[in-house]
Protein backbone atom coordinates (compact mmCIF):
# COMPACT_ATOMS: atom_id res chain seq x y z
CA UNK A 1 0.00 0.00 0.00
CA UNK A 2 3.06 2.18 1.04
CA UNK A 3 4.52 1.77 -2.18
CA UNK A 4 1.17 2.52 -4.12
CA UNK A 5 1.21 5.57 -2.53
CA UNK A 6 5.09 6.51 -3.02
CA UNK A 7 4.52 5.62 -6.87
CA UNK A 8 1.30 7.95 -7.16
CA UNK A 9 2.96 11.03 -5.51
CA UNK A 10 6.11 10.33 -8.05
CA UNK A 11 3.77 10.29 -11.02
CA UNK A 12 1.37 13.07 -9.76
CA UNK A 13 4.84 15.50 -9.37
CA UNK A 14 6.27 14.10 -12.91
CA UNK A 15 2.76 15.54 -14.26
CA UNK A 16 3.34 19.11 -12.33
CA UNK A 17 6.59 19.50 -13.84
CA UNK A 18 5.95 18.08 -16.81
CA UNK A 19 2.76 21.08 -16.99
CA UNK A 20 4.72 23.89 -15.51
CA UNK A 21 7.38 23.91 -18.35
CA UNK A 22 4.75 24.16 -20.83
CA UNK A 23 2.71 26.61 -19.63
CA UNK A 24 5.90 29.34 -18.35
CA UNK A 25 9.07 30.21 -20.83
CA UNK A 26 11.24 32.26 -17.96
CA UNK A 27 13.90 32.62 -20.68
CA UNK A 28 17.23 31.81 -20.85
CA UNK A 29 21.09 32.94 -20.34
CA UNK A 30 24.48 32.96 -20.58
CA UNK A 31 27.59 34.03 -18.90
CA UNK A 32 31.26 34.16 -19.14
CA UNK A 33 34.23 35.41 -17.43
CA UNK A 34 38.34 35.32 -17.76
CA UNK A 35 40.87 36.48 -15.69
CA UNK A 36 44.74 36.17 -15.51
CA UNK A 37 47.10 37.47 -12.83
CA UNK A 38 48.08 40.24 -14.64
CA UNK A 39 44.97 42.15 -14.09
CA UNK A 40 43.67 41.73 -17.61
CA UNK A 41 39.93 39.83 -17.96
CA UNK A 42 36.98 39.73 -20.10
CA UNK A 43 33.24 39.05 -19.14
CA UNK A 44 30.11 38.84 -20.83
CA UNK A 45 26.09 37.88 -20.36
CA UNK A 46 23.14 37.56 -22.99
CA UNK A 47 19.70 37.31 -20.99
CA UNK A 48 16.36 36.57 -22.87
CA UNK A 49 13.55 36.40 -20.85
CA UNK A 50 10.27 34.50 -21.49
CA UNK A 51 8.80 37.44 -23.43
CA UNK A 52 11.56 38.13 -26.36
CA UNK A 53 13.32 40.99 -24.65
CA UNK A 54 17.00 40.89 -24.21
CA UNK A 55 19.82 42.66 -22.61
CA UNK A 56 23.44 41.85 -23.06
CA UNK A 57 26.97 42.88 -22.28
CA UNK A 58 30.80 42.12 -22.69
CA UNK A 59 33.77 44.01 -21.62
CA UNK A 60 37.66 43.40 -21.88
CA UNK A 61 40.33 45.29 -19.83
CA UNK A 62 43.80 45.28 -19.58
CA UNK A 63 46.40 45.47 -16.43
CA UNK A 64 46.53 49.13 -17.49
CA UNK A 65 43.37 50.40 -16.84
CA UNK A 66 41.80 50.43 -20.22
CA UNK A 67 38.91 49.02 -21.01
CA UNK A 68 36.39 48.27 -24.21
CA UNK A 69 33.09 46.71 -23.75
CA UNK A 70 29.37 47.30 -24.83
CA UNK A 71 26.14 46.66 -23.49
CA UNK A 72 22.62 46.56 -25.51
CA UNK A 73 18.79 46.28 -24.53
CA UNK A 74 15.77 45.34 -26.67
CA UNK A 75 12.15 45.55 -25.24
CA UNK A 76 9.20 43.36 -26.58
CA UNK A 77 8.08 46.17 -28.32
CA UNK A 78 11.25 46.38 -30.52
CA UNK A 79 12.93 49.62 -29.28
CA UNK A 80 16.57 48.72 -29.08
CA UNK A 81 19.80 50.35 -27.89
CA UNK A 82 23.08 49.93 -28.00
CA UNK A 83 26.48 51.44 -26.34
CA UNK A 84 29.74 50.53 -27.21
CA UNK A 85 32.53 52.31 -25.33
CA UNK A 86 36.26 52.62 -24.62
CA UNK A 87 37.89 53.96 -21.60
CA UNK A 88 41.80 54.77 -21.56
CA UNK A 89 44.27 57.18 -21.46
CA UNK A 90 42.47 59.38 -23.87
CA UNK A 91 39.35 59.48 -21.85
CA UNK A 92 35.94 57.49 -22.06
CA UNK A 93 34.63 57.71 -25.82
CA UNK A 94 31.02 56.32 -26.32
CA UNK A 95 29.26 55.58 -29.73
CA UNK A 96 25.22 54.90 -28.81
CA UNK A 97 22.92 52.95 -31.44
CA UNK A 98 18.98 52.95 -31.38
CA UNK A 99 15.77 53.39 -32.82
CA UNK A 100 13.83 54.64 -29.79
CA UNK A 101 11.38 57.53 -30.03
CA UNK A 102 12.63 61.62 -29.73
CA UNK A 103 16.38 59.93 -30.27
CA UNK A 104 17.30 60.70 -33.59
CA UNK A 105 20.77 62.44 -34.42
CA UNK A 106 20.37 66.24 -34.78
CA UNK A 107 23.38 68.91 -33.85
CA UNK A 108 26.48 67.36 -32.16
CA UNK A 109 26.95 68.09 -28.16
CA UNK A 110 28.77 71.48 -27.56
CA UNK A 111 30.84 70.22 -25.33
CA UNK A 112 34.35 68.51 -26.16
CA UNK A 113 35.10 66.17 -23.85
CA UNK A 114 39.14 63.99 -23.31
CA UNK A 115 40.05 66.46 -26.29
CA UNK A 116 43.89 66.76 -26.86
CA UNK A 117 42.73 70.76 -28.22
CA UNK A 118 40.21 71.60 -25.23
CA UNK A 119 41.86 74.95 -24.08
CA UNK A 120 42.65 75.42 -19.89
CA UNK A 121 40.36 76.91 -17.91
CA UNK A 122 41.84 79.92 -15.61
CA UNK A 123 41.12 79.28 -12.49
CA UNK A 124 38.49 81.22 -10.36
CA UNK A 125 40.54 83.72 -7.76
CA UNK A 126 38.31 85.80 -5.16
CA UNK A 127 40.21 88.84 -3.77
CA UNK A 128 39.06 90.34 -0.98
CA UNK A 129 40.43 94.10 -0.20
CA UNK A 130 41.80 94.47 3.61
CA UNK A 131 39.69 95.50 6.17
CA UNK A 132 40.67 99.42 7.15
CA UNK A 133 40.77 99.76 10.79
CA UNK A 134 38.40 102.15 12.08
CA UNK A 135 39.44 104.53 14.77
CA UNK A 136 36.81 106.30 16.78
CA UNK A 137 34.93 106.47 20.13
CA UNK A 138 31.04 105.95 21.41
CA UNK A 139 28.96 108.87 21.99
CA UNK A 140 28.09 109.51 25.55
CA UNK A 141 24.31 108.11 25.74
CA UNK A 142 21.83 110.51 28.04
CA UNK A 143 19.17 108.10 29.80
CA UNK A 144 16.08 109.46 31.51
CA UNK A 145 15.81 108.58 35.49
CA UNK A 146 11.98 108.80 34.65
CA UNK A 147 9.31 106.04 36.30
CA UNK A 148 6.62 105.32 34.35
CA UNK A 149 4.74 102.61 32.78
CA UNK A 150 6.84 100.38 30.51
CA UNK A 151 5.40 98.36 27.60
CA UNK A 152 5.82 94.43 27.54
CA UNK A 153 6.67 93.67 24.17
CA UNK A 154 5.07 90.14 24.14
CA UNK A 155 3.71 88.65 21.08
CA UNK A 156 2.50 85.28 19.84
CA UNK A 157 2.65 83.42 16.54
CA UNK A 158 2.68 81.09 14.41
CA UNK A 159 5.25 79.40 12.62
CA UNK A 160 8.50 77.26 13.28
CA UNK A 161 12.56 76.83 12.81
CA UNK A 162 14.07 74.84 10.79
CA UNK A 163 16.99 72.25 12.00
CA UNK A 164 18.97 74.71 10.29
CA UNK A 165 18.37 77.89 11.73
CA UNK A 166 16.04 79.59 8.96
CA UNK A 167 12.98 80.40 10.63
CA UNK A 168 9.86 80.68 8.81
CA UNK A 169 6.37 82.12 9.91
CA UNK A 170 4.36 85.05 11.06
CA UNK A 171 4.04 86.95 14.26
CA UNK A 172 2.05 89.32 15.40
CA UNK A 173 3.07 91.74 17.95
Amino acid sequence: MIAKIAIFCAALAAVQVVVKSHLINTGTSAASRQQDGYGNYAFGYDIKDGLGATNSRSEVGDAHGNKKGSYSLTDIDGRARRVDYVADGHGFKTSVKTNEPGTAASAPAAALIASPYAVPVAPVVNHVAPASAVIGHAAPVAASAAYGRQEANLGYGLGYEAAIGLGHGFAHL
